[in-house]
């Protein structure tokens, strides 16, 4: 997940698993467990499993991909951050962690 990190204005990132917690984060983050509890909660208010989401703030841009029906990929990136090109390194993250598994 490091590699994600080395793009223009993705700040953070984190693998959520399906017990909506966090597998694993980079960088370290205190309330790492806050926000993918609330990221797991918008996921279930969707009528259908999403594979993409995103919310966009006053302050950040956060951004999901799932990996598969038990984990998702969570980014949270600046303001600057080409939105497109996130969402297609997320998209290819999410591939090659299900080629792991």
């Amino acid at each position: 997940m490091q590699d994600i990190l080395e793009h223009e204005g993705i700040q953070w990132v984190v693998l959520i698993g399906p017990d909506a917690l966090p597998i694993t984060n980079t960088p370290d983050h205190p309330d790492a467990e806050a926000i993918v509890a609330n990221w797991h909660g918008l996921d279930l208010l969707a009528p259908e499993t999403p594979a993409k989401m995103m919310i966009r703030t006053n302050e950040t841009i956060l951004l999901s991909n799932r990996v598969d029906e038990n984990r998702i990929l969570l980014a949270v990136a600046s303001l600057s951050v080409n939105v497109g090109l996130a969402r297609s390194i997320l998209q290819d993250a999410a591939a090659r962690i299900l080629d792991l598994a």
